[in-house]
């Protein structure tokens, strides 16, 4: 099959065709309408009755925090937001309660406006009251049942409602000043787990950057009422941290003083043995026994301690060098870890590295809390501060080539003291092991009293370890008080919702429509579109009985500057002096399916041909279902079909039409085998002899998904055109028919597309609309 593309082909195939989609929003711009109205009318509807938001924030400040827990903050929400502390608040502040709105009053109605004070046990009774001010100083509270039945609960003096407690269902209240209570209060009490479950979503929680400052935030509609349960919230959090942290104290301390009590009396048992052993053994006083003991038991204290602060040393410089610090902030506990490290108590270079160090450090925090971290302050303080780990590293690995040095050299006098006192009686032996048990209790017993008056100092002073660093503060404007943008966006979102879902609509279509697309489709060029004609309810019925609308078929008769008439005229010059085709005078038309227009098309093309003193002539090889003797108002019988069969001559089946140079072959009569007829040798002789008669010979032929007609007959003629129908003709449905030219040897001059928008034909087309 020889295909004729376009030059630049590969590269429009790649294009995303706008034009398809601009066509598709002017078509559909009354469902995007409708759906920008439909998200638009309700939203604006909702900006407009939404209750105000206000949000408070108290932050909390941790002293003398040392930890970095990655589930610090999961456990500290967790805490804040455990139902004991939310009960708390709910029952306190009495957050069950909501009041109603009434739509006629100008302003948001407050609970400070109507309750001075507002509790609740943790079982109120659920359900709709409501507040009356009759006159005369008297406040009635009615319940309203499921009927909305008001029933009569209590009469109260106002005067004594705002000075004393009111108690009443589960819920107890003072009334605010007299003089600015409305006449009627509408409110709710909602179930006590549903207040507590509310005020746990609205809740907020969040850490700085030096794991010091806690904040907590809120939401609610009365600006007073989210300040007053923030606040709450806080106190009860800071007060239930500080009573479990001194309970736990308490206990720990305890533990520790019993098992310094333990390990004294267990020191002191053991100092009896050893004292006795040194009795039995006559080695009292200054001995050489004695004193070659006493420099070995002391050698291996000595060694212990410097080997532990070796292990220490490289365990510290281990974790810089080795990567195991994932991020700056660990790196430089680390560092001060070292810097604040006892083999370092009599380094004076270290002491002011370290002091330094805490300096940066504290700048550092400050500075990251008011700044980010790319500003000019940040980066200076953290370059200082890098400088200072790199001289506690190196004063580090210098400290820590002395101390292998003094481990080995104190590890040699150990073992030279272990060999003079392995060549003494076995007594002796037995003395040692009892003197190193000895020295282990009692580093025990002073390692525990250490630990206890540590836990009792801490104790002593841990009550400011947690505070309300700022409580918060009344909000002046709720967060959601424009509403006029909040009813843009929502229009906008409409908006653009309209668009896409048309565009969306329009992508999921999977026809043919425009010129780009049978150009991408069908790979081959388009040589003209011919715009959609209104033939009012004529396209409901069939080909044949279109056809018998004559006058309405053949727009193209009386030469009129119409967009159809142009479009045809432009067709027949892109046929005729097509260079990739050639000089074309046998072609033939067919399309992919029934109704595509292919009949229609033949007839009217024809007509220009003609209009052009080309002597034309058209044929309908549709035998099975022809209309255009229908069309031109000719016998169909004899035709084509009837020359085929052998007979009749071609001579007695060519009738005049009405058109000026314009012949017409009808279908005939109906044969059972079209196709093997239009192969056989009485089809060349048809073809020699017309060339011979007619400067240009069309056929009409059956769609592609009806028969192989047109395949059988394009390897007989100049060329083949296809006929495609904007809007109707599946893109896949197509590339599968023009598979059957594959293999035969047909010339595809190109495609036409029918019914497609007069501006998308072509753009001179609106020329004709003056």
């Amino acid at each position: 099959m020889e295909l004729y593309e376009l030059e630049d082909h590969g590269a429009e195939g790649q294009k995303l065709d706008l034009s398809r989609y601009l066509v598709a929003l002017k078509r559909r711009w009354w469902l995007a309408a409708l759906i920008a109205i439909a998200v638009t009318v309700p939203w604006v509807l909702y900006v407009k009755k939404e209750l105000p938001v206000y949000e408070a924030t108290a932050s909390i400040r941790f002293r003398d925090f040392a930890g970095n827990s990655e589930n610090l903050m999961e456990d500290i929400y967790e805490q804040i937001t455990s139902r004991s502390f939310i009960e708390q608040v709910v029952s306190d502040l009495g957050l069950v309660v909501v009041l109603e709105q009434d739509e006629k009053r100008e302003h948001f109605l407050t609970r400070r406006q109507v309750f001075a004070k507002f509790t609740s046990t943790h079982f109120p009774e659920a359900g709709k009251y409501i507040l009356r001010l009759p006159g005369a100083g008297k406040a009635v509270i009615f319940a309203v049942n499921d009927d909305d039945d008001e029933i009569k609960l209590r009469t109260v003096e106002v005067a004594r409602a705002a000075t004393d407690t009111i108690s009443i269902h589960g819920f107890s209240f003072q009334l605010a000043d007299q003089k600015n209570l409305p006449a009627e209060v509408t409110f709710s009490i909602m179930p006590f787990r549903e207040a507590v479950k509310s005020l746990q979503d609205r809740i907020g929680v969040d850490l700085n950057r030096g794991w010091t400052l806690m904040f907590v935030t809120l939401r609610d509609n009365d600006p007073y009422l989210v300040t007053q349960s923030v606040n709450s919230l806080a106190n009860i959090f800071i007060k239930k941290s500080l009573a479990v942290g001194k309970e736990s104290q308490g206990s720990q301390l305890e533990t520790y003083r019993a098992q310094a009590q333990r390990a004294k009396r267990d020191y002191e048992e053991i100092d009896g043995r050893y004292t006795e052993a040194l009795r039995r053994v006559g080695l009292g006083g200054q001995s050489g026994f004695q004193m070659t003991f006493e420099q070995r038991r002391a050698a291996a204290g000595e060694l212990q301690t410097l080997t532990e602060q070796q292990e220490n040393l490289e365990t510290l410089l281990g974790k810089v060098s080795s990567g195991g610090a994932q991020t700056h902030d660990e790196k430089r506990l680390i560092y001060g870890a070292i810097a604040s490290s006892k083999i370092f108590d009599n380094n004076p270079t270290m002491a002011i590295t370290r002091q330094r160090l805490d300096v940066f450090e504290a700048d550092y925090s400050k500075q990251i809390e008011l700044k980010n971290e790319t500003h000019s302050d940040v980066v200076k303080l953290q370059g200082q501060i890098d400088q200072l780990c790199v001289q506690i590293e190196e004063t580090a690995r210098t400290k820590l080539t002395v101390l292998r040095r003094a481990v080995s050299q104190k590890q040699a006098e150990v073992n030279q003291l272990a060999a003079k006192i392995s060549e003494l009686p076995t007594q002796a032996s037995n003395l040692e092991e009892l003197g190193k048990e000895r020295d282990r209790q009692f580093q025990l017993y002073q390692q525990l009293q250490a630990e206890a008056q540590k836990l009792e100092i801490t104790s002593a002073g841990d009550s400011g370890s947690i505070e309300v660093l700022d409580p918060a503060i009344e909000p002046q404007y709720p967060i959601n008080r424009n509403k006029a943008a909040k009813a843009a966006s929502g229009a906008a979102v409409g908006f653009l919702l309209g668009l896409g879902v048309v565009l969306t609509i329009e992508a999921l279509d999977r026809t043919i429509k425009t010129v780009e697309d049978a150009k991408n489709c069908m790979r081959f060029n388009v040589l003209g579109a011919i715009p959609q004609i209104n033939f009012g309810d004529y396209y409901d019925f069939h080909d044949h009985e279109k056809a018998k609308m004559v006058d309405q078929q053949l727009v193209t008769h009386d030469f009129a500057p119409t967009p159809i008439g142009e479009a045809y005229r432009s067709l027949r010059t892109n046929i005729l002096f097509s260079k990739s085709a050639g000089r074309i005078q046998t072609f033939l038309i067919t399309s992919i399916a029934p109704g595509d227009g292919k009949s229609f098309t033949a007839a009217n093309l024809s007509i220009c041909m003609a209009q052009q003193k080309s002597n034309t002539l058209l044929v309908d090889t549709d035998m099975r279902r022809g209309v255009l003797h229908n069309t031109f108002g000719v016998p169909k019988e004899p035709g084509f079909s009837n020359y085929l069969m052998g007979s009749i001559l071609a001579a007695e089946i060519i009738q005049e039409t009405h058109i000026p140079n314009l012949s017409v072959i009808s279908c005939g009569s109906l044969i059972p085998n079209p196709s093997e007829m239009l192969g056989s040798v009485q089809l060349r002789r048809f073809l020699d002899e017309m060339r011979r008669r007619f400067d240009l010979i069309i056929f009409d032929t059956p769609p592609l998904n009806a028969a192989t007609d047109a395949v059988v007959l394009g390897t007989q003629v100049d060329g083949v055109v296809v006929v495609v129908r904007s809007g109707k003709t599946q893109k896949e449905v197509a590339r599968q028919k023009m598979e059957l030219f594959k293999n035969v040897h047909a010339k595809i001059i190109g495609a036409i597309l029918n019914g497609t928008a007069v501006d998308l034909a072509h753009e001179g087309y609106s020329y004709y609309h003056y």
